[in-house]
């Protein structure tokens, strides 16, 4: 893996009258982006400035005592190939920066990324009239144990941490995959339940014809994602995907949730993808 550390330097985004850029302190708001983009009130978009392509963002742990780690990426045949965004606003040891670690060859431009990551902040930021602005860090500094120290000081400054279990973006994943939703409703194990009953069984007839005899996720996920996104059917719970077509041992909870979250874009320049999605809209 291989990574780069960047300090931020905050400035006034609009110049003085005389045109000089204006350093400010902007920790503060920037702690108040990270907590609305994880608390998805206002989410950060990771685009690449050069071709406009689209990145995802996921959180690796919980943000706490100034410390986010978001990773960024895209997906490739099923799946998540990302690089890590660690942002430490704590000022513990140093002042704020940004560690940017790439752990596959696939995306691993870290000067592309740090672009994105300036782009993303600052739009967060618009408001503000405080911009951001990533500045190579060109000594060796211990970030690895000042992160760690971070987290853990703000794990201990917690009361009650009902995340602890599993992250802020899984909690819906994890009771799904009780059968449950957040609020302790019971979901359906059953798939007829999400689907029309007028066309129930002509779906379900087509969708088992495009789902089972595939064994990864990236082709059995091709036919439902595609009737979900096109609002045919609604969500089925991952109980009763994998029940009506037998997948309990090829796909995981996490997995399925990915391929049904209409935030991700998972078949890209899917030829096959997009023609699934021209006959269900001619046939549905």
């Amino acid at each position: 893996m291989k990574y780069k550390v960047f300090f931020i330097r905050y400035v006034q985004s609009t110049p003085d009258l005389f045109g000089n850029v204006v350093p400010v302190d902007g920790t503060d708001v920037l702690k108040s982006v990270i907590i609305n983009d994880f608390r998805k009130r206002k989410e950060l978009s990771f685009i690449n400035p050069r071709n406009g392509k689209i990145y995802y963002r996921h959180y690796a742990i919980m943000p706490q005592g100034g410390l986010a780690v978001i990773d960024v990426g895209k997906y490739e045949d099923g799946n998540f190939v990302y690089a890590s965004v660690a942002i430490n606003l704590s000022r513990n040891q140093y002042q704020p920066y940004i560690v940017i670690g790439c752990h596959h060859s696939g995306f691993s431009d870290i000067n592309l990324i740090a672009d994105m990551v300036t782009q993303s902040l600052n739009w967060a930021l618009n408001d503000s009239n405080i911009a951001v602005k990533l500045v190579a860090c060109n000594k060796s500094i211990a970030w690895e144990k000042d992160i760690i120290h971070t987290y853990l000081n703000g794990m201990e400054s917690r009361m009650f941490n009902p995340m602890n279990a599993f992250g802020f973006e899984l909690i819906e994943e994890h009771f799904e995959a009780l059968g449950k939703n957040p609020n302790k409703h019971r979901k359906s194990a059953n798939f007829d339940d999400y689907l029309l009953r007028a066309k129930r069984q002509e779906i379900k007839a087509w969708l088992h014809n495009e789902t089972d005899q595939y064994m990864y996720p990236v082709d059995m996920m091709r036919a439902i994602r595609a009737l979900y996104e096109l609002n045919v059917i609604k969500k089925p719970t991952y109980e009763a995907f994998v029940r009506e077509f037998g997948k309990e041992h090829l796909i995981a909870v996490s997995t399925y949730n990915s391929y049904m979250n209409l935030n991700n874009n998972p078949y890209e320049n899917d030829t096959a993808y997009e023609e699934i999605k021209a006959y269900v809209k001619e046939k549905f």
